[in-house]
């Protein structure tokens, strides 16, 4: 912080200098994680094999990952504790594997069909603004003003094409972004169905902003794969293995994150614009490969 933007102009040192930024580092921070997994397996029993997985848990911290800053005051690391960046709520997993009863030649032979399925909620959306007057780090807070919005994926389509551009993920007021600074209906005045504001007075001196961190979640994640596999014996122990494997089958769309910076008049704010992956990642689109494995 920079309580004071210069030195006195009665100073004996440089008077009336800008003070620039001191730089303190510290290892310093806490984390929390309470988890409960069930887990379920049934052995092969005609060729049918099943496992299963739940996962309940939550993580929570001051920072996450690499220690990149995003805590918005530095001097009150508990003013930033909330949901990891990688919190999970929920997780399922299943595994089904189907060895089908095929039996004469070597065409007949070692079919096998393999399917999986994963599906998880969303991960933690930390909300701030580009204010950097207080810090100079881009990680000040809005101010909530409102109830917490609800969340409702809404597309966006191109009238043109009918192509579905983006998604909006907040309800209404609550993809805009107000300043408590101006009247000015076109520059976002704050108003009684406001959600989110800039955190200033009506003064305009900023302040760190009120919205906690990481209290809202974006998109889950849904996929699932399937895998037919062909197993041929060849000389001795070595056999060869075929397989067509289909990676998110139902061409599920899976969401990024909405953009997360506060801002007035922002395009950005609350609109998912890319997928949770690159496309050929697993679980962006459907994707289709043959492989084969020689084994001895």
């Amino acid at each position: 912080m920079r309580p004071y933007p210069k030195l006195s102009a009665t100073s004996p040192i440089l008077p009336g200098a800008t003070l620039g930024n001191i730089t303190d580092q510290t290892s310093l921070g806490w984390s929390d994680y309470k988890g409960l997994w069930l887990t379920a397996n049934r052995r092969l029993v005609s060729g049918l094999q099943l496992s299963g997985s739940y996962t309940l848990s939550k993580s929570t911290d001051t920072n996450s990952y690499d220690g990149t800053l995003t805590a918005q005051d530095s001097t009150n690391l508990a003013d930033s504790v909330g949901a990891s960046d990688f919190d999970v709520r929920h997780r399922v997993s299943v595994n089904v594997s189907y060895d089908l009863p095929f039996k004469g030649n070597r065409f007949k032979d070692g079919w096998q069909v393999v399917v999986v399925e994963q599906a998880q909620t969303g991960n933690p959306l930390n909300i701030v603004t580009n204010l950097t007057t207080i810090t100079a780090t881009g990680t000040v807070r809005p101010d909530l003003i409102g109830a917490l919005p609800a969340i409702t994926p809404t597309p966006v389509v191109d009238p043109a094409t009918g192509a579905v551009t983006s998604y909006t993920w907040f309800n209404g007021a609550a993809n805009t972004v107000c300043d408590p600074r101006t009247t000015a209906a076109a520059a976002q005045q704050c108003t009684s169905s406001s959600v989110f504001a800039l955190p200033y007075n009506a003064a305009g001196v900023a302040h760190f902003g009120n919205l906690g961190r990481n209290v809202l979640y974006g998109p889950g994640f849904g996929d699932m794969d399937l895998s037919f596999i062909k197993n041929t014996k060849l000389q001795g122990s070595a056999r060869v293995q075929l397989r067509l494997e289909v990676f998110n089958l139902f061409n599920q769309a899976n969401l990024g994150q909405p953009g997360r910076t506060a801002a007035p008049l922002s395009t950005s704010f609350g609109v998912i614009s890319n997928t949770r992956f690159p496309t050929g990642d697993s679980g962006s689109a459907r994707q289709v490969q043959f492989a084969a494995k020689f084994l001895f």
